[in-house]
């Protein structure tokens, strides 16, 4: 049998609001909608349970339940396992729906090849160490302002966290190097450490000597204190304004190569288009996962579970049912 999204809802006794009601113990049955159905955590958070899948051209909720279930009316599971309430907002729009948004939102065609927003590319040294992360959005200026921007690249030779035993937020570096000139607040990322929470980008807490510092995490690793393979490296990030003319580029020294390399403005920054972003966010929603359909009964049990009313409130009528107070009898 069909199972419908609705059908699990209990209902609400709601005072009458009808206009013109005299009568102000009258009450009328609703769907409590706020009693909202969802996947269990346990279910939620494993991919075991989902298949990915990419919504084609035009394709509806229904539609996509039908072709994996057999049951258009099971578009209910689909939005629900992707934690998807707004249809219109975050599911992806048909053709004509997508191109009359943008005509609203950008005013005309030909405002949709405007700029949106820069991005860089990524940068790698001759080691494969990323220099620069792919994707970052930046500011317009960041490419057109003649800023310098020089990243040291040194080897790390100690890293912990917590007292090196007992993990925490709190990470310890110990360079190969002298550290360049940083102070506390500096940007700086780590490349190359095996041990999850450690990688990424962070500013610089505290001083502790001239090849030491640390840094705030941003959470707990699992590994106090990792074993080193001697390719994990910082990049301290260095910014100036003045001195490098009106050329913008990047620098940072290749202990590999043993030198500084310089990489221009065009290699770093790419510039991306209203159409663009807009169709990058529009194809990220077709990306969904869909609950495999082995796992339908679970999931049916489990709504048979959480739906009903359970004893106890004085609103409670049955495990269907329960009845709101009349405020209009205390007004």
């Amino acid at each position: 049998m069909t199972r419908t999204y609705f059908r699990n809802i209990p209902n609400f006794e709601y005072v009458s609001r009808v206009s013109g009601e005299k009568n102000f113990t009258d009450y009328i049955q609703v769907k409590n909608l706020f009693k909202r159905g969802k996947l269990r955590d346990d279910i939620f958070g494993d991919l075991n349970y989902f298949e990915r899948y990419k919504v084609i051209g035009d394709e509806r909720p229904d539609n996509v339940a039908y072709k994996l279930y057999g049951d258009e009316n099971l578009s209910w599971v689909i939005l629900l396992s992707n934690n998807i309430i707004n249809v219109q907002s975050e599911w992806p729009l048909p053709q004509q729906a997508y191109h009359d948004f943008l005509i609203e939102k950008y005013g005309s065609e030909e405002n949709l090849y405007d700029t949106h927003h820069y991005e860089t590319n990524e940068i790698k040294n001759s080691s494969g160490v990323v220099m620069i992360e792919k994707g970052l959005i930046i500011d317009p200026t960041w490419k057109t302002n003649g800023n310098y921007i020089e990243v040291r690249s040194s080897k790390i030779s100690n890293i912990y966290s917590g007292d090196g035993t007992t993990a925490s937020t709190t990470a310890t570096i110990v360079m190969t190097d002298l550290l360049p000139n940083v102070s506390v607040g500096a940007q700086i990322q780590i490349s190359g450490v095996k041990s999850a929470g450690y990688d990424g980008r962070y500013l610089v807490s505290s001083i502790v000597n001239s090849k030491t510092f640390t840094v705030a995490l941003d959470s707990t690793p699992t590994i106090a204190s990792p074993d080193l393979e001697g390719n994990e490296y910082v990049n301290f990030i260095l910014s100036n304004t003045a001195t490098r003319g009106n050329a913008y580029y990047y620098e940072y020294y290749d202990s590999n190569l043993e030198r500084m390399i310089q990489v221009s403005s065009a290699q770093i920054v790419r510039e991306v288009t209203n159409i663009e972003y807009e169709n990058k966010v529009e194809e990220d929603k077709r990306n969904i996962y869909v609950l495999k359909s082995i796992y339908l009964d679970i999931f049916y049990n489990d709504l048979d579970d959480f739906m009903p009313y359970k004893e106890g409130s004085t609103q409670y009528l049955s495990e269907t049912l329960k009845k709101g107070d009349n405020i209009r009898l205390y007004s």
